[in-house]
């Protein structure tokens, strides 16, 4: 697109034309600018000192320790934090840092982490992370203390939150606040920086004093008390000159004054002669001569400043090397430290480091200190986890931190008047009652020492000017950049207007950089809008085609801002293009259209139709037109006319919107938006239609279809008797001779089919041949008689149908077959004749093709039979076709009539004969375990089955013990008599006892021992017999009794032992054995 080209002819143009526009200062407007959230003007190189100051109206902080490890924040928003000595990178939008909390881009402070006491601000205890409510004010300096926060607000108030316990949140009370509260500084008092220590919380007012408020343990009043304060309260340092600069370490307070010398009271860590608190006063520290001091940061035990020179003094506790002299003091002694604590600032040694830079800003942590030198390189030194090295030992001088992009850190100007002095020290000269260094009248605000300036229109901010960027704009003087509304956006840096939508876009965004065009089947014909609207029913709209109206009653709307259209003549019936603009008072429009392929003019008219101004001469050649003929005292509207002169083709519409006062451009003649595009929905147009909303497109008249007429939503069928081949057509063919239509809707018109016939043009259907006649080709008018030996049965038939099988027909013409009768069949089709069924084989049905076999069980013994005969009881058939039945072979049986097997006899059964109709039950003491068997088995003696149908040798049980079986073919088991026993099972016998044994009952299991006094000579034995007078029996199972011997007799039976035998008494005598008395 020629912009250039186009924009040269514009500023000739005004120059030409409008008496007395400066133009030329408008030049940067049109420049393009870069696309970055933070002005380019931030950059170090534009600033006359480089640095970072916390709690501090002049500056940003930019720098601080924060879990011991140095903070950042980059010019582009995010914020560098260390970890295991690298630096690690989080997205974000910040521009100040304290704490817990960031102060964003947008001015909103952004507090997240610990929140038990409310010191997040943010309402309530619960919330972890949200944005602190300061009303219509926004922070001009932070300062985190131990569980509570203060922000210095931009009217030089201080507000504060969190804990409350001593008071450090000045409001008067002892009350937590979980939202932040005014601090009463004092009549005409504002506050200049402010520093949070260990509940308390000090300020420096625009007066130059001191006021603190919060826990005065440890003398932070410096009045002689050490009683607690909830509101502020002037402090009594004594130092006799005004204060520049604040900090809180630990529980104490260090100042710079107006000289740039450093006092300091309330609690001192160190041992020196100066140790313990100080209630009263201040004490000044000794600074090498010719010293002064331009920025102090404490925290905890120790402080350090920066001096003139760019050195570095830090003074306090040492344990860990955190002062930076090459020393540390702790007394653990495996640290090898040798160092003290010490009172008197000392030199951070930067000597090892090898570098003489000058240093720009300075933080302390705890236990640790940071610095940033003027080549931007950073400087830690003292405790750590980590963070500077990669090691937990503490170093005691400073570590250069692996970090090159320090040239990136979103620095504030210390002496942002470039004469040399920095900022703290640039106060309270006459006329400065609010201590911002900016005297009556220049300062814009002569009561706020938190503003002294005002930005200009498409910039922002409170300590320096940033354009505002993309998306946003920017009032005169405004304090941050505000967001382009719904429908409207901005694709410029430093504008202090956004651009309403054109037509055919829309912004549903805030603070949006760019305008979107309308999707497929959307469009919208008003600007500034935040939507599109969806196409009707009958219409599309198309992101690649649109056309502006042919007339001053349907133009597109243009916004009133400078741009680039593009637009097309699209064909020769595309006549003019109408386009409306409205133009506010004291602002005009100059306008160049051209084009490469399309000859065309151009034309203003007023709302009443007046010409303005027109161009419409022949060529290819640029033409111009303009408002300035006319009056710019109010507001109207105008036409643009493009007239097509010859051919077609895409045109370039170059606008601009300019005040006719200062001649600035509004808007930018570089930004390209299509003019025609998604403005409009076009109704469809003849043989198209769409039945939907928001389509793209419309759909040509389907085959069968037609449409005829516009903006149509749905096709029309074409009715029976006609029909369209062709897609978007407007109309129906009708149907030829031979051919019909029957239904709506068709694309081709119909043959008549086989087995029908049409005699008529545009015909609806067609005539079906009767029954007897067929037609086997389409598009015909007459149908043919069927042959002999076929036959048609309904009308409409495409061919002649042959008899099928089992049926036959002897004439020509007919509507039916004869169907073969009961013991005939037809085995081919066209048959003219049946034959009969041969023996073996039947046909009960008439009408078949084919002849049965007589199935299994069954035989047919004669032809041409209709039935076939079942085979009776005790004899089967297993073939077909057969002409007799099989007897059953013994072991079988067939026990009904048209069996197709023989049976065989189950298990348990027998059949010893044939053509039996059943079998025989094994009868108990038999069994018969295979199938089909002609005969039974006989249990094997010791065995005996008592049932009937065994199917199992099994089944033969075994003789019980105390029983015996001595037959085969037993049902029964005989049980064993006295004198006999049985100790096994299964046995044919029984035994005799044993002598000395005896069985004195029936079915006996074991045989009985003789008991002494017992006896028993024979087998097979019921009982034992006693010892006889004269004898004894000692011992089990005796098959005799022992006599006694001579000289001794035994007068009882069942004598058990030799003692049973008596002595013969003296007189007496005994001469035989076995003697039942003794002789005298």
């Amino acid at each position: 697109m020629p912009v250039q080209k186009y924009l040269a002819a514009t500023i000739c143009l005004l120059f030409l034309t409008v008496p007395i526009l400066n133009f030329i200062d408008s030049s940067e407007e049109i420049d393009s600018t870069e696309n970055e959230y933070f002005s380019a003007s931030k950059s170090v190189s534009g600033l006359n000192s480089p640095g970072s100051e916390k709690g501090n109206v002049f500056s940003n902080s930019v720098f601080e320790m924060n879990s011991d490890s140095p903070n950042l924040v980059l010019d582009n928003g995010s914020v560098v934090s260390f970890i295991n000595g690298s630096a690690n990178f989080s997205g974000g939008n910040v521009i100040s840092i304290s704490g817990q909390c960031s102060l964003l881009g947008n001015y909103s402070l952004h507090c997240s982490g610990l929140n038990n006491y409310g010191q997040l601000g943010l309402g309530n205890q619960q919330l972890l992370s949200g944005y602190v409510d300061l009303g219509d004010k926004i922070p001009a300096a932070l300062s985190q203390g131990n569980n509570h926060f203060c922000a210095i607000l931009d009217d030089g108030s201080v507000s504060c939150w969190g804990r409350n316990n001593k008071g450090q949140l000045g409001d008067g009370s002892n009350s937590n606040r979980n939202s932040p509260t005014a601090v009463n500084l004092g009549v005409n008092k504002t506050a200049v920086s402010i520093s949070s220590g260990l509940d308390f919380t000090c300020a420096l007012l625009n007066t130059g004093e001191v006021s603190c408020w919060g826990d005065n343990s440890y003398g932070i009043f410096a009045d002689g008390t050490t009683t607690d304060s909830n509101t502020p309260v002037i402090v009594n340092h004594s130092i006799g000159e005004s204060v520049v600069s604040i900090s809180t370490p630990g529980y104490s307070v260090c100042v710079i004054s107006s000289s740039g010398s450093i006092s300091c009271w309330g609690y001192s860590y160190t041992i020196s002669s100066l140790g313990g608190q100080l209630t009263n006063g201040s004490i000044s520290l000794s600074l090498d001569s010719g010293r002064s001091a331009i920025s102090i940061q404490g925290t905890n035990s120790h402080a350090c400043a920066i001096l003139d020179n760019g050195s570095i003094n830090c003074w306090g506790v040492n344990t860990y090397g955190q002062l930076g002299n090459g020393e540390c003091s702790s007394v653990i002694p495996s640290s090898g430290c040798t160092g003290s604590n010490t009172n008197i600032p000392q030199y951070v040694d930067f000597s090892s480091s090898n570098i003489s830079d000058d240093m720009i800003a300075i933080t302390s942590g705890l236990e640790s200190t940071c610095s940033i030198s003027n080549s931007y390189d950073i400087f830690c030194w003292g405790n750590q986890d980590g963070q500077f090295d990669n090691t937990t030992n503490f170093l005691i001088s400073p570590y250069l931190m692996n970090f090159s992009n320090g040239h990136e850190i979103s620095f504030s100007d210390q002496d942002m008047d470039g004469d040399g002095i920095t900022n703290l020290l640039d106060v309270h000269m006459t006329g400065d009652d609010d201590g911002d260094g900016v005297p009556s009248p220049t300062d814009p605000y002569p009561n706020n020492p938190a503003r002294w300036m005002n930005c200009d229109l498409g910039s922002w901010g409170r300590i320096t000017c940033n354009e505002s960027s993309i998306g946003h704009y920017s009032l005169s003087s405004a304090l941050y950049q505000s967001e382009c509304p719904l429908g409207e956006y901005q694709h410029q840096t430093g504008k202090s207007v956004c651009s309403k939508a054109s037509a055919g876009h829309y912004v549903n965004s805030l603070a949006s950089p760019s305008q979107t065009i309308c999707p497929e089947g959307y469009y919208q014909q008003e600007i500034g809008s935040t939507s599109c609207e969806i196409s009707d029913p009958g219409s599309f709209v198309s992101t690649s085609t649109g056309d502006s109206g042919d007339s001053n009653l349907s133009y597109n709307n243009l916004s009133s801002n400078s741009a680039s259209y593009t637009a097309r003549i699209s064909s020769s019936s595309d006549v003019y293009d109408y386009y409306m603009i409205d133009i506010d008072k004291l602002y005009g429009v100059w306008i160049n259209v051209e084009s490469s392929n399309a000859e065309i003019g151009i034309s203003l008219y007023s709302s009443t139709l007046s010409i303005i101004d027109s161009n419409n001469s022949s060529g290819f050649s640029p033409k111009s037109v303009s408002t300035n003929s006319t009056s710019s005292s109010s507001s109207r509207s105008i036409y643009i006319e493009i007239e097509r002169i010859n051919f077609t083709g895409q045109y370039y519409m170059n606008l601009s919107y300019f005040n006719t006062v200062d001649s600035s451009i509004i808007g930018d003649v570089n930004n390209l938006i299509d003019a025609e595009i998604g403005v409009n929905q076009e109704l469809c147009s003849v043989g198209t239609f769409e039945p939907n909303s928001g389509s793209a497109s419309c759909t040509s008249a389907a085959q069968g279809y037609f449409v005829s007429t516009s903006g149509a939503t749905s096709q029309i069928p074409c009715s029976p008797g006609t029909y369209q081949g062709l897609t978007g057509q407007s109309g129906c063919l009708t149907t030829t001779l031979g051919y019909y239509t029957s239904a709506f809707g068709s694309f081709i018109q119909t043959p008549a089919s086989l087995g029908y016939y049409v005699n008529t043009v545009g015909a609806t259907s067609q005539q079906s041949c009767l029954a007897g006649t067929y037609q086997n080709q389409t598009a015909q008018t007459t149908c043919i008689d069927t042959d002999s030996g076929y036959y048609t049965s309904v009308p409409g038939s495409p061919n002649q149908i042959a008899c099928t099988n089992g049926s036959y027909q002897p004439n020509t013409g007919q509507t039916s077959c004869i169907l073969a009768s009961p013991g005939n069949f037809v085995s081919s089709p066209a048959s003219t004749y049946q034959s009969p069924c041969t023996p073996g084989n039947y046909q009960p049905y008439s009408g078949q093709s084919y002849c049965i076999q007589a199935s299994q069980g069954n035989y047919s013994s004669a032809p041409q039979s209709v039935s076939q005969t079942p085979c009776g009881v005790g004899t089967f058939q297993p073939s077909m076709g057969q002409f007799r039945c099989i007897e059953a072979a013994p072991g079988h049986y067939v026990p009904t009539n048209g069996s197709a097997f023989q049976t065989e006899c189950s298990l348990g059964t027998y059949q010893p004969s044939t053509s039996s109709l059943s079998c025989l039950d094994a009868t108990p003491g038999y069994f018969v375990d295979i199938l089909g068997s002609p005969s039974q088995t006989p249990c094997v003696p010791g065995t005996y089955n008592p049932n009937f149908s065994s199917t199992n040798s099994s089944d033969c049980l075994d003789a019980d013990i105390g029983y015996h079986v001595p037959n085969e073919g037993e049902s029964s088991q005989l049980i064993c008599s006295p004198g006999t026993y049985q100790p096994n099972s299964g046995e044919s016998s029984c035994i005799d006892a044993d002598s000395g044994y005896f069985v004195d009952m029936f079915g006996a299991t074991n045989q009985t021992t003789c008991e002494p006094g017992n006896y028993q000579p024979q087998a097979g034995q019921s009982s034992c017999y006693n010892s006889d007078p004269g004898h004894y029996v000692s011992s089990f199972a005796a098959n005799q009794q022992v006599p006694c011997s001579i000289g001794s007799y035994n007068p009882s039976s069942s004598s058990i032992s030799p003692d049973s035998c008596i002595l013969a008494d003296s007189g007496h005598f005994v001469s035989t054995e076995g003697s039942s008395s003794q002789n005298i």
